[in-house]
C-alpha cells in the first residue's frame, strides 16, 4: 500500500512538473479583439442602448471551447456583488443603503456567434462575469464574430468609476468584454474599486449618439469634422474667458441629436464622458524623440475652472517627460476631463483620463500627470493590474515622483515649499519625495506593511496606497540612483519598446533590467518586491587611516553592520556643512563588513546621505570623523510636533489644559517623542498644576514596541504608566492617588483586511492614596503626606473587536486579582444596524462574578455606578 501511495505521489509530482515546465516554455502570445459599438445615451432615464460586434482572434496555440465575458455594469446590481462586498469591507455603506433607482446593471443581452444564437450563463459566484460557450472549438489562428445588443442602467456616480451625477456621465467599463487568455490561462475577474483591470488589445470603432449640446471626450480620434470645429470654437471661447461663474446647473437638453465616431487601434479599453457644461481647451505637445505632435484636450466645468485654466500645461509636461524617460507616446490625442469621481482622485483610460475635485493647483497637476502617465503603465504596457498592481500604479508613481522633483525642486511636504516659514518652523523642510517614504514607514513601523508583489484585493486600504504606490515609487527611485540615471532610462526604453501593446509580467521586467545592466538584481526583484524585509544598515565604528602618498582624498576605515533583512547596495558619502563631497557604492552584504573608503575629507561619513533608500531606521547611518561621541544624535526641541528627523533626537512639547471634578482646571506642558512614524521607544511626560488642590498632578507613560517578523503576535508593547490626581473624597484637596502600572500587550496577527482584531493586555495597577496633614511641633507648623491606603490589582484582559460596518461588535474578558478578592468580568457591545445611513441601536451587556471575596475592599464590589 505504501509503495502504491508513493508511486501515485511521484506520478502526481511528475505531472505537475511537466505542466509547469510546459507553461514556462509556452511562447508568448496574445489574443486580439476588435470592436464596433453603436451606443445611444438617454439622459432622462440615465441609460444606454447599444449594440456590439466583436471579432475575436485566437492567437494562442490552444483550442478554445468557451470565452469568459466581463459584464462589469452588473457590479452595481445588488449588495451581493464583489464590488458591493468590497465597498462595505472598506467601510463605505453608501452603496449598501442606496435606493434601487441609483444602482445599475447590464441586460437585454442576446449573444450570437457567427450569426448563430449562443449558449451562455452567468458565473456561479459573479453576476458580472459570463461564460460564452462555443458550439465549435475555436482553433489556433481562427477568429469568430460575437454580437449582442445590450442595455445599461447607469448607476449614480457616487459608488465607483462608472456613473452619472445629474446629467454628467462617466461611461467606463461599460460594454461586454472578453477576459484575457494568455500563457497562464483565462483571467476572469469581477469588477472591484480596489483592483483594476486586464483586457485584450484591439481596435475600436465606437459611434456615440447624444443630444446635440453635449460635449464628449472619449478614447481615440474623433472622426467628425463638424464636431471638431465646434470643439475648437469652444476652446477659443474658453481661452478668451477671464472669469468663470459658480453656476453648476445643467442647461436644457437639446432636441437634436448627433452621432460621433471615434476610432483607435492598439488599445485595450474604451471610455467616454459627456457633459453639457464643459468648457474646452486645446493644445499641442511635440514629443522629445520622434518630434511628432500630439493634440491635447481639456474639458471641465465651472467647479474648479480657475485651476483647470492651466491644465494644458500639466497635460503637455506630463506627456513630454513620460515620453522622454520611457518612450514616445504612440497615440494622437491626450484628453483630461473633469468628473465627479468617487474611486480615487482620478482614473485612467486609453488616451483619456477623468479627474475628481482637487482643491488646489498642485494637487490638480499631481493627479493629471499621474493619470496621463498611466497611458504608459497600464495603457501601452498592459500588465495584469489586478494581480501585479505595482507594475502600473507603482512604476507610474515613481515617474510622478521624478516629474515633481525635476519641475519643482523646492516642493516640500503636503504642498508646502521647503523654504516656507511654516515648513521651517515645524521641521518639515523636506523634499516632496519624503511623503512617499513616510507613507511606507507609517505601516512598516507598526508591522502592518505588506509585500509590493501582491494581488490588489489582498491589500488593506492603507497599504494599497502606502505600498503599491508609495513604497514602489521610492524603491524604483533607489534603483535609478544605484544604476545611474542614464542606464536606468535606457533600460526603461528597452522595456517599453519590447513590451508596448503587450502584456508584460514581473519576470519580463526583471529579465530586461538584468540583461541590460549585467547585474544580479535579486536583492531588488526578490527581496524588496516580494517580501516585507527591511533595509537597515548601521555604522558601528569609524576611524581615519593613512592613504597612499599620492592620494588627494582622506581614507576612512568603516565597520558597517546590516541589521536589516535585505543585502541591498548602499552609498557611502562624505559630507561637509550639509554638502555631499563624494560618494561610493558598496554592494549589499549580510552581517558585518569592514571596508576602507577614499573620500574627500569631511566632518561626517554617511550611509545614504541623499536619503534615497527607504531605511527602516536612519539614526545610526552617520558618524563624525573626529571628536568624541562620534555617533551621538543631537537633540532638537520642537513645538507641537513634526515628522521623524533622520539624524536628531526630537523632543516635542505642547501646552495642555486638563479638568476633572476634583482637581478642577490643570494647566501643564506635555513632552513626548513620537508622532509620525511610530518609534520603537515612545514616551509622554505631562506635568500639570491643579488649581483645585494647589498641588502638582500629571501623567507619565513609557512604551517599548517589539515587532516580530513571524509568529502569533504582530506587535508586543511593554511599558509603564504613572499618574497623580485628586480622588473622590469629601476633602478632595487633601486626598490624592499615585498610580504606577507596568503593562504588556500583544496584538494577535490577523489578515490585514479582516475587520477582526484581538489584543491581550496584562497590567499590574499599584495605587497609593495619601492624605495631606498639618502637624505642629515645637510651635512649628508643617504639612506632610501620610500614606492612607495601598492596593495592587492584577488584570488580564482579552479584547476582541469586529469593526465591520453592519452589526459591529466587541467583547472583552478581564479577570482581576487582589489580595482580598478574585473576580471575573465580561463586557459585550453590539450595534444592531438597520436600513438607513448611520442608523442603529447599541446594546451593552456586563457580567461579573466574584470567585473569592473577603469584603475587605468594598470599593471593588459591583454596583450600578462606580468602580466595576
Amino acid at each position: 500500500m505504501k509503495k502504491m501511495i508513493l508511486k501515485a505521489a511521484m506520478n502526481i509530482l511528475f505531472f505537475a512538473a511537466f505542466c509547469f515546465n510546459a507553461m514556462a516554455q509556452k511562447p508568448y502570445f496574445q489574443q486580439e479583439v476588435n470592436y464596433k459599438i453603436e451606443v445611444k445615451l438617454d439622459d432622462q432615464e440615465h441609460s444606454l442602448g447599444a449594440f456590439i460586434e466583436m471579432d475575436y482572434i485566437n492567437n494562442s496555440p490552444d483550442e478554445l471551447t468557451f470565452i469568459y465575458m466581463h459584464l462589469w455594469p452588473n457590479a452595481y446590481r445588488h449588495n451581493e456583488t464583489a464590488l458591493a462586498k468590497q465597498l462595505l469591507e472598506d467601510g463605505s455603506t453608501k452603496f449598501h443603503y442606496a435606493d434601487e433607482k441609483d444602482k445599475g446593471f447590464i441586460d437585454s443581452l442576446n449573444f450570437k456567434i457567427n450569426g448563430e444564437t449562443a449558449r451562455w450563463e452567468f458565473h456561479l459566484k459573479h453576476q458580472d462575469i459570463a461564460i460564452l460557450h462555443l458550439s465549435t472549438p475555436l482553433k489556433s489562428g481562427e477568429k469568430l464574430k460575437i454580437t449582442t445588443p445590450f442595455y445599461i442602467k447607469i448607476p449614480l456616480g457616487e459608488f465607483s468609476r462608472m456613473g452619472h451625477i445629474g446629467q454628467q456621465y462617466q461611461v467606463t467599463q461599460w460594454y461586454p468584454k472578453p477576459a484575457v487568455y494568455d500563457r497562464l490561462g483565462w483571467h476572469p475577474m469581477p469588477y472591484l474599486t480596489q483592483g483594476e483591470f486586464y483586457s485584450e488589445f484591439g481596435t475600436f470603432q465606437v459611434n456615440i449618439t447624444v443630444p446635440a449640446n453635449y460635449v464628449v471626450g472619449a478614447t481615440g480620434d474623433l472622426q467628425n469634422e463638424q464636431e471638431l470645429e465646434w470643439l475648437e470654437n469652444k476652446a477659443r471661447e474658453t481661452e478668451a474667458r477671464k472669469e468663470f461663474t459658480k453656476d453648476m446647473s445643467f442647461p436644457p437638453t437639446a432636441p437634436e441629436w448627433k452621432t460621433l465616431t471615434y476610432i483607435q487601434s492598439n488599445v485595450h479599453d474604451f471610455a467616454w464622458f459627456a457633459d453639457k457644461r464643459y468648457h474646452v481647451l486645446k493644445g499641442e505637445v511635440e514629443l522629445p524623440h520622434s518630434k511628432r505632435k500630439v493634440t491635447l484636450w481639456s474639458m471641465f466645468t465651472n467647479n474648479e475652472a480657475k485651476l483647470w485654466k492651466n491644465s494644458l500645461e500639466y497635460l503637455h509636461d506630463g506627456t513630454y517627460y513620460y515620453s522622454l524617460w520611457n518612450g514616445d507616446y504612440p497615440y494622437n490625442q491626450v484628453t483630461a476631463v473633469d468628473g465627479a469621481l468617487s474611486a480615487g482622485a482620478g482614473m485612467e483610460y486609453p488616451t483619456i483620463t477623468v479627474i475628481g475635485a482637487s482643491g488646489n493647483a498642485f494637487t490638480l497637476e499631481n493627479v493629471i500627470v499621474h493619470e496621463v502617465g498611466h497611458n504608459w503603465f497600464y495603457g501601452i504596457l498592459a500588465s495584469n493590474e489586478r494581480q501585479h498592481p505595482w507594475l502600473d500604479e507603482g512604476i507610474n508613481s515613481f515617474n510622478e515622483l521624478r516629474y515633481f522633483r525635476m519641475k519643482y525642486p523646492n516642493a516640500g511636504l503636503f504642498g508646502l515649499k521647503k523654504e516656507s516659514g511654516l515648513a521651517q518652523f515645524f521641521g518639515l523642510d523636506y523634499a516632496h519625495r519624503k511623503q512617499y517614504e513616510l507613507m511606507y514607514l507609517l505601516t512598516a513601523r507598526t508591522n502592518r506593511d505588506q509585500p509590493i508583489e501582491l494581488p490588489s484585493p489582498e491589500y488593506s486600504s492603507l497599504n494599497y496606497g502606502a505600498i503599491v504606490y508609495s513604497k514602489t515609487a521610492v524603491v524604483f527611485d533607489y534603483l535609478r540612483e544605484y544604476l545611474g540615471t542614464s542606464l536606468f532610462d535606457s533600460t526603461m526604453h528597452i522595456y517599453f519598446n519590447t513590451w508596448k501593446f503587450k502584456h508584460p509580467y514581473p519576470e519580463d521586467l526583471r529579465k530586461i533590467f538584468e540583461e541590460t545592466t549585467h547585474k544580479d538584481l535579486s536583492w531588488f526583484f526578490e527581496d524588496i518586491i516580494n517580501t516585507t524585509g527591511h533595509i537597515n544598515y548601521k555604522i558601528q565604528s569609524l576611524r581615519k587611516v593613512d592613504c597612499a602618498e599620492d592620494s588627494e582624498k582622506a581614507c576612512y576605515q568603516l565597520s558597517i553592520k546590516n541589521i536589516g533583512d535585505i543585502p541591498s547596495p548602499i552609498p557611502v558619502s562624505s559630507v561637509q556643512d550639509k554638502v555631499i563631497s563624494g560618494t561610493i557604492w558598496l554592494e549589499g552584504f549580510t552581517g558585518t563588513k569592514s571596508v576602507t573608503v577614499a573620500l574627500p575629507e569631511a566632518g561626517y561619513i554617511y550611509i545614504d546621505a541623499k536619503g534615497i533608500i527607504p531605511h527602516f531606521n536612519t539614526h545610526n547611518n552617520f558618524a563624525r570623523t573626529s571628536g568624541i561621541f562620534r555617533k551621538s544624535n543631537p537633540s532638537r526641541l520642537q513645538f507641537l510636533g513634526s515628522i521623524e528627523h533622520p539624524e536628531k533626537k526630537q523632543v516635542f512639547f505642547s501646552p495642555v489644559l486638563g479638568y476633572n471634578n476634583y482637581n478642577k482646571f490643570m494647566p501643564g506642558i506635555a513632552f513626548y517623542n513620537s508622532l509620525i512614524p511610530q518609534k520603537q521607544f515612545q514616551y509622554l511626560v505631562m506635568p500639570m498644576y491643579s488649581f483645585g488642590t494647589g498641588r502638582e498632578a500629571g501623567i507619565i507613560n513609557f512604551n517599548y514596541n517589539i515587532l516580530p517578523d513571524k509568529g502569533f503576535f504582530r506587535k508586543i508593547t511593554i511599558g509603564a504608566q504613572g499618574e497623580k490626581f485628586a480622588i473622590n473624597r469629601i476633602d478632595a484637596k487633601n486626598y490624592h492617588y499615585h498610580k504606577l502600572q507596568p503593562k504588556i500587550s500583544g496584538e494577535i496577527r490577523r489578515n490585514l483586511r479582516s475587520p477582526h482584531s484581538t489584543i491581550i493586555n496584562f497590567r499590574a495597577a499599584n495605587i497609593w492614596e495619601d492624605r495631606l496633614e498639618t502637624i505642629n511641633q515645637n510651635d512649628i507648623s508643617a504639612q506632610i503626606f501620610r500614606p492612607n491606603f495601598y492596593y495592587l490589582v492584577n488584570e488580564l484582559e482579552v479584547l476582541h473587536t469586529n469593526t465591520r460596518k453592519i452589526q459591529p461588535y466587541s467583547f472583552r474578558i478581564y479577570p482581576q486579582q487582589h489580595q482580598d478578592f478574585l473576580r471575573f468580568n465580561m463586557e459585550a457591545k453590539y450595534q444592531l444596524t438597520y436600513t438607513g445611513k448611520n442608523n442603529g441601536v447599541d446594546f451593552r451587556l456586563f457580567s461579573g462574578v466574584f470567585l473569592f471575596n473577603n469584603d475587605a475592599s468594598p470599593n471593588f464590589n459591583f454596583g450600578m455606578a462606580g468602580n466595576t
